[in-house]
């Protein structure tokens, strides 16, 4: 609609096009300074930081350490484990839990913030705590026939 703007005219165009319920929108954007730009949008610079934040999760280590376990029962734990990292940030950081009788990967919905910790907490059948290891995945290409689930 912009091209029909510029050429009726902000009056003409309101005329031609009032019935619309987006016409008022329409000029409010087409007014606005952040209507013309030179260089990448605000989306653009966002998507950027994003692929980034996704590139770099894969040349990063995180530090994982189980906190605590409590047993669920027969050969079941519930872990508790924190993971760090310290100079950049991971948008879904993955994890794969494995133990002697099953394994399988996680993958947090949180960001792991700069300079920050987020604690999870997952199940795990095991004969006992000690057999039970976490480990930071940069990349899941080589995971792909092990089951995940999100935490």
């Amino acid at each position: 609609m912009y091209e029909r703007y510029k050429e009726l005219g902000e009056k003409k165009f309101r005329e031609k096009y009032g019935h619309k319920v987006f016409t008022s929108e329409c000029i409010k954007l087409y007014k606005s300074s952040g209507w013309y730009f030179v260089g990448k949008s605000k989306i653009d610079k966002n998507y950027e930081e994003i692929g980034m934040l996704m590139q770099g999760a894969k040349e990063k280590k995180i530090d994982v350490k189980i906190l605590s376990s409590v047993s669920l029962g027969k050969e079941k734990f519930l872990v508790k484990f924190r993971a760090c990292m310290e100079k950049s940030a991971i948008l879904q950081p993955s994890f794969l839990i494995k133990s002697p009788i099953e394994q399988y990967v996680v993958l947090s919905s949180k960001t792991l913030q700069t300079g920050k910790c987020n604690d999870y907490n997952v199940q795990i059948n095991a004969k006992q705590t000690s057999s039970i290891q976490i480990e930071y995945i940069p990349d899941l290409s080589k995971y792909k026939n092990i089951k995940s689930k999100m935490i």
